[in-house]
């Protein structure tokens, strides 16, 4: 008891000393510029991270960490997603540890080399996504609020400065940058391959016994809803059944003429955008319905029902990666090239309204578009649909000039008719002119 009470007061002595000392060094006004110490006139949130006077036994390490987490905490104030915090966080890693230099010692150089390595190695899209990111760091760093540029002077006497600026980052001046292959419509017969093996497959696996059927007809309807409804794969896989919705004019489509999308692309800093998507093919309604009523409960049997709408076979809601994993798995299948992604079904539904005849602003609102610009990049309309309208708006015009012809000749052959009458009546009164004459 007597060794134990005599710890408990040695380690609270030390606590009070140790309070004692930081308080004394921190009251201090000394500032040195070298060596890792710093000064404690430093104004801004950098100054809360860094203890004011101590020194560091990693002076560079540590003040970066801090950087890291002070960055975190602002992206946090602006209700940004974890997922995307973490994809700043670790592009900013990736270029600490290529540089093997730290934030204020970078430079143009610095990026520059580091830019031309992201582009021999990845998309251009890549490029300019980790562009922004570190743009967004750099920000934050540079920011009197945050007092870093103090900081790293009195400790480092350097401080970090907006080294990435126009006229070393990618330029985005077009709507779409990514891959002109990769996210495309599929075409009709890409369409009928894609679709069109898997109702015998799901019967083969059936008539085998084998436990991948279940799992073949959920991605029959899975598919089906994205392309159908025009949907991007995270709004199908956290799809619940209760999302259906009635619409009054549309009673043929009974329990699933709309769609109640509740986890749209959200903008920066916002929840997910929700929408209303109306249904337009029945052929798609048919079949849905049939794997609400006769598919999905089998998912169930052992479990009680948590209302997904794509469950997994160990319960709970299909993952993004897994869309993309079954995707390709009926991809392969089919014999499809290699570059198509779930996404390309919903640029075929944009695509098959437009041909279908339907108004650009109704498309825009079916699939959550806030411009009409946007909804553009995802059209290709078929040659066989260009084909159609060019013909259409030939006939059109040879129709307009063959009633322009036609109004034309029949207002000549009135003019004539008149002039006919008026040359027949002024014959007759010459004659009884000129015979009065004679008489006279």
């Amino acid at each position: 008891m007597r060794l134990a009470r005599v710890g408990v007061g040695v380690t609270s002595l030390m606590r009070r000393v140790h309070h004692r000392v930081l308080l004394e060094v921190s009251m201090s006004r000394t500032v040195d510029g070298s060596g890792g110490r710093v000064g404690s006139r430093v104004p801004g949130v950098a100054s809360l991270s860094l203890v004011p006077g101590v020194r560091l036994l990693r002076p560079s390490e540590a003040a970066f960490e801090k950087m890291i987490e002070g960055f975190v905490e602002c992206q946090q104030a602006r209700a940004l997603q974890p997922d995307t915090i973490a994809g700043r966080v670790r592009t900013v890693r990736q270029l600490q540890a290529y540089s093997d230099a730290f934030p204020w010692e970078w430079d143009a150089s610095v990026f520059d080399r580091w830019s031309a390595a992201v582009a021999a190695a990845g998309a251009h899209s890549t490029l300019g996504q980790k562009q922004l990111q570190l743009s967004a760091f750099l920000s934050y760093l540079v920011n009197p609020a945050y007092g870093w540029a103090s900081v790293c002077r009195e400790m480092f006497g350097a401080f970090p400065a907006m080294a990435l600026a126009e006229l070393n980052s990618v330029r985005h001046s077009q709507g779409y940058v990514g891959r002109p292959s990769r996210n495309r419509p599929l075409t009709r017969p890409e369409v009928r391959a894609f679709f069109g093996q898997m109702d015998p497959e799901i019967a083969r696996l059936r008539t085998a016994g084998h436990k991948g059927a279940l799992t073949a007809a959920r991605d029959l309807a899975m598919f089906t809803t994205m392309y159908g409804w025009g949907l991007r794969r995270r709004e199908a896989a956290r799809l619940e059944v209760h999302d259906w919705r009635r619409q009054a004019r549309l009673a043929e489509f009974g329990d699933f003429a709309g769609l109640a999308v509740r986890w749209g692309k959200a903008l920066p800093g916002q929840p997910p955008r929700r929408r209303m998507v109306i249904s337009v093919w029945p052929w798609a309604v048919a079949t849905v319905r049939y794997y609400v009523e006769r598919i999905r409960p089998l998912f169930y049997r052992d479990g009680p029902d948590d209302g997904v709408m794509f469950p997994t076979e160990r319960g709970g809601e299909i993952s993004v990666r897994s869309v993309n994993d079954r995707f390709a798995h009926w991809r392969v299948m089919a014999g499809l090239p290699d570059y198509l992604c779930p996404h390309c079904l919903r640029h075929t539904y944009v695509t098959r309204l437009i041909e279908a005849g339907y108004d650009a602003s109704f498309v825009t609102e079916q699939v959550g578009h806030s411009h009409a610009a946007t909804t553009a990049i995802y059209t290709a309309l078929s040659s066989d649909y260009k084909n159609a309208k060019v013909r259409e708006f030939l006939d059109a015009a040879e129709e307009e000039a063959l009633r322009s012809a036609f109004s034309r000749a029949e207002a000549e052959a009135d003019m004539d008719d008149e002039f006919d009458t008026f040359d027949t009546a002024g014959g007759e009164n010459a004659l009884v002119t000129g015979s009065r004459g004679g008489t006279r």
